[in-house]
């Protein structure tokens, strides 16, 4: 069996950093609209946006990781990722990001391996290509926290 040598993924911007995902994560990438707030606790789920018939959970990474944030602006967009569990109480994710997301081809040539530790138990790794940090979002501890938010209230 032939080795994997890249992976077609998406730049997501935050605030100071770049999310990357592979496109297999992401269902799809929207124009910004205010969710409906929720009197949930933490300020890093912001609430509901209705798409495609789904009520999609929308948080901050920003906000979850404790960093610098700026409120949305017009180039600002949501990133609808998929569950990796594929529960169906909580099928899809959205994310704030703060521009447009570029395609990215991960290959294996051009990662620097990197072991710096990451400042966020939410944020898996950093991945590092050339001049650009790239950090990889930790999904399953993003869902499970916010799925036990969800079922509290």
């Amino acid at each position: 069996m032939a080795e994997i040598d890249s992976i077609r993924c998406m730049q997501l911007p935050i605030e100071d950093a770049q999310l990357l995902l592979p496109n297999s994560a992401v269902a799809e990438i929207i124009g910004y609209m205010q969710p409906e707030a929720q009197n949930q606790e933490g300020d890093w789920f912001v609430g509901f946006i209705s798409w495609r018939g789904v009520m999609v959970p929308v948080i901050s990474i920003e906000k979850l990781c404790q960093r610098s944030y700026s409120e949305p602006g017009p180039r600002s967009r949501i990133a609808i990722i998929y569950n990796p569990d594929g529960e169906d109480n909580l099928p899809y994710l959205g994310i704030i990001l703060k521009d447009i997301p570029r395609a990215y081809l991960a290959e294996k040539d051009r990662l620097i391996e990197t072991v710096v530790e990451v400042d966020c138990p939410y944020l898996a790794s950093r991945a590092d290509a050339l001049l650009e940090e790239l950090i990889v979002p930790n999904l399953d501890a993003i869902i499970g926290d916010l799925g036990s938010l969800l079922r509290k209230h």
